[in-house]
C-alpha cells in the first residue's frame, strides 16, 4: 500500500537517485534522454502557445488601433441618405442631436462623423484604381484621426484644406505602386455619379437645343475629378477579414459631396477610454443614447470570425501539441520499465531484506516526478530563449534557406509576435510533471509486485 510523500523513507529516495545516477558515469544516458524528450516537448508547447497569443493579441491591437471602438448607424438611414424612406410610425432624430447624445455618454472619449464610401483614384501617370473612402472632419473627430496619425509612414494626418485645395491620405500600397509623394496631386472621381451618368447619356438623344446643351454641361461637371493634395501616406493593417482594396481618408465635406449625402454622414464613430469596455458602452448606447433605430457594431464584432479562428487555432494548436508531452511521457515509462527489468534481482534482493512494497513502488514514482520536474524546468528556460530570440532565430534560418519566415506580406507584421503568458506555462509546466508522475505507475506497479524468490531464482 502507497504512503503518503511525508511518510517516504529516505531509502526511496536514495535509490531513485542511485538508479537516475550510476556509479559508472556521471549522469545516465537513459536519464538524459529522458529529461530531453519532456523538455523538448515543453519548449515546443511553450514557443508555439506564445507565438500564438502573441499573434492574437497583436490581430487585436491592430484592429482597434484603427477601427473604430463602435461604429453607429440608423438603420432606415433617412437622416443619412435622404432618398431612402422611413416607416410613418418611426421617428426620424438628427444625427447631429444624437452626435451630442453619445458623447455624454460614460466610458466615450470622442464621437466622429463618418462617411464610408467607394472613389476613384487616378495618379499622376493616369493609372486609376478604386479605393474605400474614409471622410472625416480632422476638428470634431481628433481622437479617431491621431489614432489614424500613428499609421503615417511619411507627410502628416492634414485635412485641412489651404491655397492649394483640399487634401487627401493615401494608401502606402497606392503611393508605393504609382511612385507618389507627399505634395503630390491626385484627382478623385465619384463612382455614385456613374448611375446618373448613364441615365442621363441614355435620355441625352431625346433632348434638343438648349436642354441638350444644358444636359451636356451637367454631364461634364459630373464627370469632372476633385484634383486633391497628398498630405500623407500611411499604412492601414492588412487583416485576414479586411477589404483588399486600399484606402483613403478625404475630409468630411468632400466625402459627403462625392456620396451624394449633402449633410448626412454613413455613421458615427465613438472612441473609448477602454476599448475592452465596448461592450458595456454599447449596452449603455443602445438603452439610452440611441434612438431605437440606430444599431451599433463594436470593434470586437466588426473582427469576431477572425478573433475566434485565431483562437480555435491556437486551442488546437495546444491539445496537438500536448501530444509530444504525452510521447515524451511514455518514452519515461519505456525507459522506466527497461530500469525495472535490468534491476529486477536488486528489487528481489531488497524484498527479500524485508523492504516494503510501497518503498519499493515510490523508488519508481520519485524517478519519474524528478525526470518530469527536471524536464518542466529545462523545457521551460529552452522554450523563454527561443521566444527572447525568436525574430534573431527567424533571421538566421532565412538567410541560411533563402526563405522568409512568417511573412509580413501574409501576416502584415514585421515582426514574430510572443505573449508568455503566465497561466499557459503553468499549465504546460505541471502538465508535463503531472504526466511524467503518471507515467512511473507502471513500472512502479511492476516492481512493487515483484516476488523476491522468482526474481533471485531468475
Amino acid at each position: 500500500m502507497l504512503r503518503s510523500p511525508a511518510l517516504i523513507n529516505n531509502f526511496s529516495l536514495y535509490l531513485a537517485l542511485r538508479y537516475l545516477r550510476p556509479k559508472r558515469t556521471f549522469v545516465s544516458v537513459i536519464t538524459v534522454i529522458s529529461v530531453l524528450g519532456v523538455s523538448l516537448g515543453v519548449a515546443v508547447l511553450i514557443v508555439v502557445i506564445a507565438v500564438m497569443a502573441g499573434f492574437h493579441d497583436q490581430i487585436k491591437k491592430l484592429a482597434m488601433g484603427y477601427e473604430t471602438h463602435i461604429e453607429a448607424a440608423d438603420r432606415y438611414g433617412s437622416s443619412m441618405w435622404p432618398s431612402k424612406e422611413r416607416p410613418a410610425d418611426v421617428q426620424e432624430k438628427s444625427w447631429r442631436e444624437v452626435l451630442k447624445s453619445i458623447q455624454a455618454t460614460p466610458g466615450v472619449v470622442s464621437a466622429t462623423p463618418i462617411v464610408r464610401g467607394l472613389l476613384l483614384i487616378e495618379g499622376p501617370n493616369n493609372n486609376m484604381a478604386p479605393a474605400l473612402m474614409w471622410g472625416l472632419n480632422q476638428d470634431d473627430g481628433d481622437r479617431l484621426t491621431k489614432k489614424h496619425a500613428k499609421l503615417i509612414v511619411d507627410g502628416a494626418m492634414d485635412l485641412r484644406a489651404d491655397d492649394k485645395g483640399d487634401k487627401i491620405v493615401i494608401d502606402e500600397a497606392v503611393a508605393r505602386a504609382w511612385d507618389i509623394r507627399v505634395g503630390d496631386k491626385v484627382n478623385v472621381y465619384a463612382p455614385s455619379n456613374l448611375r446618373d451618368l448613364a441615365k442621363m447619356a441614355h435620355d441625352l438623344d431625346d433632348k434638343k437645343g438648349d436642354d441638350k446643351i444644358e444636359a451636356e454641361k451637367k454631364m461634364k461637371e459630373m464627370v469632372a475629378s476633385e484634383s486633391m493634395t497628398v498630405s500623407g501616406i500611411f499604412s492601414p493593417p492588412r487583416l485576414q477579414d479586411s477589404d483588399k482594396l486600399a484606402v483613403v481618408i478625404i475630409p468630411l465635406h468632400v466625402a459627403q459631396e462625392f456620396a451624394g449625402l449633402e449633410d448626412g454622414v454613413t455613421s458615427i464613430g465613438i472612441e473609448l477610454q477602454n476599448p475592452y469596455q465596448a461592450g458595456e458602452v454599447k449596452a449603455v448606447l443602445q438603452n439610452h443614447a440611441l434612438p431605437e433605430t440606430w444599431g451599433t457594431a463594436t470593434w470586437i464584432e466588426q473582427h469576431q470570425q477572425l478573433f475566434d479562428t485565431v483562437q480555435n487555432e491556437m486551442e488546437m494548436m495546444y491539445f496537438v501539441l500536448f501530444i509530444i508531452v504525452i510521447v515524451a511521457a511514455f518514452c519515461v515509462m519505456n525507459t522506466m520499465i527497461t530500469v525495472t527489468v535490468q534491476k529486477r534481482r536488486e528489487i528481489g534482493i531488497i524484498s527479500a531484506l524485508g523492504t516494503r512494497i510501497g518503498q519499493i513502488m515510490w523508488v519508481f514514482l520519485i524517478q519519474g516526478m524528478i525526470v518530469g520536474v527536471l524536464g518542466a524546468v529545462g523545457g521551460l528556460g529552452m522554450g523563454l530563449v527561443v521566444v527572447f530570440f525568436r525574430n534573431d532565430i527567424r533571421s538566421i534560418i532565412a538567410h541560411l534557406t533563402g526563405r522568409e519566415i512568417f511573412a509580413q506580406a501574409i501576416y502584415g507584421l514585421a515582426e514574430i509576435p510572443a505573449k508568455v503568458v503566465p497561466h499557459d506555462v503553468a499549465i504546460i509546466c505541471l502538465g508535463a510533471f503531472g504526466l511524467c508522475t503518471v507515467a512511473a505507475l507502471v513500472p512502479a506497479w511492476l516492481a512493487g509486485r515483484t516476488e523476491p524468490a522468482v526474481a533471485l531464482r531468475d
